[in-house]
């Protein structure tokens, strides 16, 4: 195909669902005319802003107040900076490494299931979260509620989770603080709904 042709492929004849396309031939092109599966799908999860929205929202919520917490991390507007002393290139490269075993092994031991958690692709619509926390209106495991002097945060969870054929119904939602529902992940379907637990 010649330049011409691609050109007008583009701005004339592509017919579009969705950005994919001209997203896939300006990467191509960039990269020199050729690239992998791996690497198109890495530029798509790069330039998918809702997923960006997504994580901006994720890293805000946590990890961000637990790094915190410890220490490890600060927060100053939208600026995250590591608290540590200055390290060197060997030093970085250590942490870099005992990072990615950490995830290696959880990744091991939970499976690759654990990213489908992160990005809710058929979130719970906002009328049924709304019910779901009306219903429950404190963490069904654990009994923790937002008060003005606590920063509990509650989630509306999965019973059975979306990754193992988990539906949005509300018969399948339970509301779970945001430790609780960390813990429980996308490994376990206990219901832990008050009523259930009463019987």
């Amino acid at each position: 195909m010649k330049f011409s042709e691609l050109l007008k492929f583009v701005e004339t004849d592509l017919k579009m669902s969705h950005v994919y396309q001209p997203l896939m031939i300006s990467f191509l092109v960039n990269s020199g005319g050729a690239a992998t599966i791996r690497q198109l799908a890495q530029e798509f999860a790069i330039a998918d802003e809702g997923s960006i929205l997504h994580y901006e929202k994720r890293i805000k919520e946590m990890p961000v107040p637990v790094l915190a917490r410890h220490g490890v991390v600060s927060k100053r507007a939208e600026l995250i900076e590591l608290q540590v002393e200055k390290l060197t290139y060997a030093q970085k490269a250590q942490i870099r490494a005992a990072c990615e075993k950490r995830i290696s092994d959880f990744l091991e031991k939970r499976g690759i299931d654990v990213w489908s958690g992160l990005l809710e692709m058929d979130p719970v619509p906002s009328t049924v979260r709304y019910d779901v926390l009306k219903r429950d209106r404190k963490c069904v495991l654990c009994g923790a509620s937002p008060s003005a002097d606590s920063d509990v945060r509650l989630h509306v969870d999965h019973i059975v989770p979306r990754s193992k054929g988990g539906s949005n119904d509300i018969g399948n939602l339970q509301t779970l603080c945001l430790e609780c529902n960390l813990g429980k992940s996308n490994r376990d379907n206990t219901a832990f709904l008050a009523s259930e637990l009463e019987d």
